[in-house]
C-alpha cells in the first residue's frame, strides 16, 4: 500500500470511533468483541450523500466509499487474526452493497483540442539566450511533451530519474506507480529529441548523471539538483493555459485524460490502454476512457447513413 494510501486510511479509522460516540453513543474506544456489523453500516449510511448529481456530491459519493473501504478492511483484519471471529465481513458485504447506490463516476469532461493548443504554444516558445531562461524552456517542452504522450500521473512524472528513461526505444519504467506497481510507457521521437535537448543544456554528464532526477525543480546549468514538485508541474500548466489562452480548466491530470480518450478513438483495445495507463481494474479504465457524444453519433451514421430531417428533400449525391 502507498504512503497516501495509508494516510487515507488512517484518517478513515480515526473518523469511525468518533462517530461511534457521536452519532451511536458507544465509546470510542470499545472492546473489539462489542464491534458489530451494524456500527459500520450505520457509519456508511452517514457518509453516503442523498443524491449524486452535482461535482460535490460526487466528490462526497467517493470519499464515502474510500472511508468505507478502510473500514471493511479493519474488520477483515480482525476475522483474519481471530480478534473477532463472530464478525462476518460477507454479511457486511452484502449489506453495503445494498446501502451504497449503483454509483459509475462521470467520464473526465477532457477536450483534446485544448490541450493541443497548449502543447503548439510550448512547441513555439522562442529560444533564450541567458543559458538559464533557455533550460527552463527546453524543461517546460520536455516535461509537457512526455505528459502529453505518456499519460503519467503527476506523482510518477516527478519521481521518474534519467535512468528510467531509455531513449533507444522509446519508453520509460514507471517504479513508484500508484499501489505499488510499475509498468512501462511509450513516448515518440518528439519528446525524446525534447528530453535530449533538456538534458543536455543541463549539463548531465558522467555514470552518476543516470540517478539525476528526470525534471529538476531547479534551472542552473550543471545543477540537476532536487526533483520537480507536483504543486510546481500544476502551477506551470496553470500558466501555459493563461498564456495559451485556454479558458477550460486544464491541469496535468487532463493530460492522462487525453491520451486516453486518444487511444479510444484511434481503436486501441481496452486491455492495452488499460496496460498504458497503469490501471489494476478494467472498470477504471471504463471510466477514463469515453467515446464522446459526436464520437458515437459518427459512428452510428457511418454504419446507418447521414441522418435527414423528416420532409427534407434528398439531394444529389447523398446516398
Amino acid at each position: 500500500m502507498s504512503p497516501r494510501s495509508r494516510s487515507t486510511y488512517r484518517i478513515a479509522l480515526q473518523k469511525f470511533p468518533r462517530h461511534l460516540a457521536d452519532s451511536q453513543g458507544i465509546d470510542p474506544e470499545p472492546p473489539i468483541d462489542a464491534l458489530r456489523e451494524d456500527h459500520a453500516l450505520a457509519f456508511l449510511r452517514d457518509l453516503v450523500p442523498e443524491d449524486i448529481r452535482t461535482p460535490e456530491q460526487v466528490s462526497r459519493m467517493r470519499t464515502a466509499q474510500t472511508t468505507f473501504a478502510a473500514v471493511r478492511k479493519f474488520y477483515a483484519y480482525l476475522v483474519s487474526f481471530d480478534l473477532h471471529p463472530t464478525l462476518s465481513t460477507e454479511k457486511l458485504r452484502v449489506r453495503a452493497s445494498a446501502l451504497l447506490p449503483r454509483f459509475t463516476p462521470p467520464p473526465p469532461d477532457v477536450r483534446t483540442e485544448e490541450l493541443e493548443r497548449i502543447v503548439e504554444h510550448v512547441r513555439r516558445l522562442p529560444p533564450q539566450t541567458n543559458p538559464t531562461r533557455e533550460l527552463r524552456r527546453l524543461k517546460i517542452r520536455a516535461l509537457i511533451l512526455f505528459l502529453f504522450r505518456t499519460g503519467v500521473r503527476v506523482s510518477e512524472l516527478c519521481a521518474l530519474r534519467k535512468q528510467d528513461i531509455d531513449l533507444e526505444t522509446g519508453t520509460a519504467r514507471i517504479y513508484r506507480a500508484k499501489g505499488g506497481k510499475s509498468r512501462t510507457v511509450h513516448f515518440d521521437s518528439e519528446t525524446a529529441e525534447a528530453l535530449l535537448a533538456y538534458w543536455q543544456a543541463r549539463g548531465d554528464s558522467g555514470r552518476g548523471s543516470g540517478t539525476y532526477p528526470a525534471f529538476s525543480g531547479r534551472d542552473r546549468p550543471g545543477q540537476p539538483g532536487r526533483p520537480i514538485a507536483p504543486r510546481t508541474v500544476q502551477a506551470l500548466v496553470s500558466r501555459l493555459c493563461e498564456e495559451a489562452g485556454v479558458e477550460f480548466p486544464v491541469t496535468p491530470h487532463s493530460f492522462r485524460h487525453g491520451l486516453a480518450t486518444e487511444l479510444v478513438r484511434r481503436r486501441v483495445r481496452e486491455s492495452t490502454v488499460q496496460a498504458i495507463l497503469g490501471h489494476a481494474s478494467p472498470v477504471t479504465t471504463r471510466i477514463y476512457v469515453h467515446l464522446t457524444a459526436q464520437d458515437a453519433a459518427e459512428e452510428y451514421h457511418a454504419v446507418f447513413g447521414a441522418y435527414r430531417r423528416p420532409g427534407k428533400q434528398r439531394r444529389a449525391g447523398d446516398e
